[in-house]
C-alpha cells in the first residue's frame, strides 16, 4: 500500500488521483519546465498572469482524475506521453486564471467549464483555447505597416559609425533628483552593458559619453580621458541641463541617457549616448502626441485607492494608468491600438488584442535593463518581474515595434515568437520523455490532441453537442448554470488565490483597462466597468480590510458551489502553499465547511528557484495538491493519534525526498509535506478533542504542528 493510498472504510477511492499518482518523476518533469515554460507550455506564454501552475503538473491532474481507482501510477506516468481521449468527461474550473487546466483538460478529451472573476483572465483563457483564423497573418501585416509609419520616425538615433539614421531599440533613463540646487542623475551603476568576455559599455561621470573598455574596475572615457570605476553601485552624478525629462514635479523625474542602436547600412548594433538628434525625436512625438490625445483609445481610468499594490503607486503620485507611460509610448501604443481595433475580422482582432495586451507588459516606464547582468544581457525586464508595481531607478523604454525580428519584448516579437508558437502548440502539443536519471530523452509529438477550439456559447450546448469548452466571466460562487450543470462534473481541478499571496486585480487593472478599449464593443457585460477590483475576489488584503476569515468565506462559496456541480463520486484538487499556518488552517475550515474531506495530497514542483520574484528570499518551491471527496458520516478523532499518524507519514516522506533526486528542498518546502500530511490526517475525524477534552479546530491543528515542523527540519537539514 502506497503512502497516499486511502485508508477509511467509509469512502472507497473513484479515481487513480485518489490512490497514488507519480508525483516524484512528475516533479523531474515539472522542474525541467519550471525553467522553460515558454518551450514546455507555449500556450500558457501567450500573455502574464501571475503564478500560473505548471502544465505537466495539471496534465497529470486531469489523467488521474478521470482515471480508474486501479489504474496505477506507473500507466498514469505512461499516458503522461501518449494521446489520451476521455470522451464525455467534465472538468470544471472555479479559479480559471490564465487556463492551465482548461487547456490540459480539452487536450485529454474532456469538456470544460471554466470561470473567473476577472475580466482579463476570462480573456486570456478564452484566446488560449479559442480556434484558429487563416486571416490572422494578413491583419498582423497590415496593422504592422500601418502603425510602423505611424510610429518609426520617432524612434530613430543615428549611427555613430556612418552617420546616417538608425533604428534605436529602446532607450535607458536614469533617475533625477535636486541636491544642494543640483540636479543631480543617480545611476545604480555607471555599467550600462557587460560584454561576453569582460569588457563594459559605461557611462563616464563627468561628460556623460559612452565607452567601451576593457575593464569596467578601470575605466578611461573615451570622451574626456576622465578615469573611474565604473562597477561601484549607487552614484550621484551632477547634470548641468538634463536631456529631456519624463515626469518631474509630484512624481519622480527620469532623463535618458543612452540608445541602443541598429544600423541596417552598417549592419551594427550598439550603445550610444542619448544626443540632440535624440532629444529632437522625442520632442516630435510629444507634440504630436499632444494633437492626437483626444482621438486615441488610451485609457481615461485612475487607478483605484486603497489596493495593496497600487498603494505603491499613489505614494509616488501616480494616480493615473497612463502616468506610468512615457508620451512617446502613448503615441505608440495609442496608435498600435487604433490600428489593430480597425481590423475586421473578430478573432483576427482578439488574437492582436491580445498580443498587444502583452506588449504593455513590457513598453511602459516600469521596465528596466537585464544587460548590465552578465546572465541575462539583452533582455527586457518587464514591470511584472515582480509580483508588484516595483519602481525602477533606471527605466528602459523599449521601442514598440522594434527594429529587428527577435528584439525583446516588441509587438511583432511577441505574435512571432509567443502568439504563432502557441497556436501550433495548441495543434500539435508535445510532450518531454524522460530518461531515468530525470533528463530529457525525446520530444513527442502527441498525436490525437488538440487544446480546445470549440467554443460553446452556453452549458447546455456544450453537453449536448461537440464543442470543447464553455467560460464564464463572474462570481464562481453564484453560477448562473449551477442547475444546467449540477451533477454532471466528473472532477473539479483548479488554482485559488494563495491567500494574500499574489493581488491579482490590482495587478490584472494595468492590462484591463488597456483591454477595455479593444474589447467593450464586442463584450460589453464583461469591459463594461472601469476596474476589474472585486469585493467578491478570494484573496487577502490588508490594505482593503479583507482579512483571513474573509479569505475562508469566500473561498467556502466556491467550494460548495462546486460541490453542487461535481458527481457524488467525483474529486475536487487543487495546489495550495503558504508560509503562515493560519492560511492552511482557513483552506481546511473552506474544505470541512463545504462538505469536503481531505483523502490525499501530493507535493508538486510549483516555482522555479531563480524566478525574479522569488530569488534569493524565503520561498516556497513545492505546492501540494489538495484531493478532496463529498463528506461521509466521520468518527471521533484524538489530536494525539492524529499527531503520532502526521510525523509518521511525514517522516517517511521527507525521508523519500532526501534520498531522491528531489534534494533541493528548503525548510519552508517542509513545512508544505507537513501541512499537507496534517490536512489528510484531521479530515478522516468528525470532530478532534486535546487530552483535556476541548475542541481542536483546524486552525489549532496547524499552529499546533508547528514543533513537528521544526522537529523533523531539525532532523532532515542538519
Amino acid at each position: 500500500m502506497s503512502d497516499n493510498e486511502l485508508e477509511h472504510e467509509d469512502i472507497s477511492a473513484a479515481s487513480a488521483l485518489e490512490t497514488d499518482i507519480p508525483y516524484r518523476k512528475l516533479n523531474r518533469l515539472a522542474e525541467l519546465e519550471a525553467y522553460n515554460k515558454h518551450h514546455y507550455r507555449p500556450t500558457n506564454y501567450q500573455h502574464k498572469w501571475w503564478a500560473r501552475r505548471l502544465g505537466s503538473v495539471f496534465r497529470t491532474l486531469n489523467i488521474a482524475a478521470l482515471s480508474p481507482p486501479d489504474t496505477t501510477a506507473d500507466e498514469i506516468w505512461e499516458r503522461v506521453t501518449e494521446a489520451c481521449d476521455f470522451d464525455d468527461a467534465v472538468v470544471f474550473d472555479p479559479f480559471m486564471g490564465g487556463g492551465t487546466t482548461g487547456q490540459e483538460a480539452t487536450r485529454v478529451g474532456a469538456k470544460f467549464v471554466g470561470s473567473d472573476l476577472n475580466p482579463v483572465a476570462w480573456f486570456i483563457t478564452r484566446m488560449g483555447l479559442a480556434p484558429q483564423t487563416s486571416m490572422l497573418e494578413t491583419y498582423f501585416r497590415q496593422v504592422m505597416s500601418r502603425s510602423r509609419d505611424e510610429i518609426r520616425p520617432y524612434y530613430r538615433t543615428r549611427c555613430p559609425t556612418c552617420g546616417d539614421e538608425a533604428g534605436a531599440q529602446f532607450y535607458l533613463w536614469v533617475s533625477l533628483d535636486e541636491a544642494d540646487d543640483q540636479t543631480v542623475r543617480e545611476y545604480d551603476t555607471l555599467v550600462v552593458d557587460h560584454d561576453r568576455d569582460g569588457g563594459a559599455t559605461v557611462v563616464c561621470p563627468e561628460c556623460h559619453e559612452l565607452s567601451d573598455v576593457d575593464t569596467p574596475e578601470t575605466a578611461t572615457c573615451g570622451g574626456c580621458g576622465h578615469s573611474f570605476d565604473a562597477t561601484r553601485e549607487d552614484v550621484r552624478v551632477p547634470v548641468d541641463t538634463p536631456n529631456a525629462v519624463f515626469n518631474g514635479g509630484e512624481r519622480p523625474a527620469y532623463e535618458p541617457y543612452a540608445v541602443k542602436y541598429h544600423c541596417k547600412d552598417c549592419d551594427e548594433n550598439g550603445f550610444r549616448a542619448f544626443g540632440e538628434f535624440d532629444v529632437e525625436r522625442l520632442e516630435a512625438a510629444r507634440e504630436r502626441f499632444e494633437e492626437l490625445e483626444e482621438s486615441l483609445p488610451l485609457p481615461e481610468q485612475r487607478i483605484p485607492k486603497g489596493g495593496e499594490k497600487t498603494r505603491d503607486l499613489h505614494n509616488r503620485n501616480y494616480t493615473e494608468w497612463t502616468h506610468l507611460f512615457n508620451s512617446r509610448q502613448l503615441l505608440a501604443l495609442g496608435t498600435l491600438l487604433d490600428n489593430i481595433r480597425g481590423v475586421d475580422d473578430a478573432l483576427a482582432r482578439h488574437y492582436l488584442t491580445l498580443t498587444f495586451s502583452a506588449t504593455l507588459e513590457f513598453n511602459n516606464m516600469f521596465c528596466s535593463y537585464k544587460g548590465a547582468d552578465p546572465r541575462g544581457p539583452g533582455a527586457v525586464r518587464h514591470i511584472f518581474s515582480h509580483h508588484a508595481y516595483v519602481h525602477p531607478g533606471e527605466p528602459l523604454e523599449n521601442n514598440p515595434l522594434g527594429t529587428k525580428g527577435r528584439q525583446s519584448g516588441t509587438f511583432r516579437y511577441l505574435y512571432e515568437y509567443r502568439l504563432k508558437k502557441s497556436l501550433d502548440y495548441q495543434h500539435n502539443p508535445v510532450e518531454r520523455v524522460l530518461n531515468d536519471d530525470g533528463t530529457v530523452k525525446e520530444k513527442k509529438s502527441i498525436v490525437g490532441e488538440q487544446i480546445g477550439g470549440r467554443p460553446a456559447d452556453s452549458v447546455s450546448e456544450l453537453l449536448d453537442g461537440d464543442e470543447t469548452h464553455f467560460l464564464n466571466c463572474g462570481d464562481s460562487a453564484a453560477l448562473p448554470f449551477a442547475d444546467e450543470l449540477a451533477g454532471e462534473v466528473d472532477a473539479v481541478i483548479t488554482d485559488p488565490p494563495y491567500y494574500d499571496s499574489v493581488q491579482y486585480s490590482e495587478l490584472a487593472d494595468f492590462f484591463y483597462v488597456w483591454q477595455k478599449q479593444s474589447l467593450e464593443r464586442d463584450f460589453p457585460e464583461i469591459f463594461s466597468r472601469d476596474s476589474v477590483v472585486s469585493d467578491a475576489e478570494a484573496v487577502g488584503n490588508r490594505t482593503r480590510e479583507k482579512s483571513l476569515d474573509d479569505y475562508r468565506r469566500l473561498l467556502q462559496n466556491v467550494f460548495e458551489s462546486a460541490f453542487d456541480l461535481l458527481k457524488e463520486d467525483g474529486p475536487l484538487a487543487f495546489t495550495f502553499h503558504h508560509k503562515q499556518p493560519e492560511a492552511w488552517g482557513a483552506v481546511l475550515e473552506a474544505i470541512d465547511g463545504a462538505g469536503f474531506r481531505v483523502v490525499t495530497t501530493y507535493p508538486v514542483r510549483g516555482e522555479n528557484r531563480l524566478s525574479v520574484h522569488i530569488n534569493g528570499q524565503r520561498a516556497v518551491l513545492l505546492d501540494s495538491v489538495l484531493v478532496c471527496r463529498k463528506d461521509h458520516k466521520k468518527p471521533e478523532g484524538s489530536w494525539n493519534d492524529i499527531y503520532d499518524a502526521i510525523e509518521a507519514v511525514a517522516r517517511e516522506r521527507l525521508r523519500s525526498f532526501h534520498e531522491s533526486d528531489d534534494d533541493d528542498l528548503s525548510r519552508l518546502d517542509a513545512s508544505v509535506v507537513v501541512y499537507g500530511t496534517c490536512m489528510t490526517e484531521y479530515s478522516k475525524f468528525e470532530t478532534v478533542t486535546g487530552d483535556d477534552g476541548t475542541a481542536v479546530s483546524e486552525r489549532d491543528a496547524m499552529e499546533r504542528i508547528q514543533p513537528l515542523i521544526d522537529e523533523l527540519n531539525d532532523s532532515e537539514f542538519e
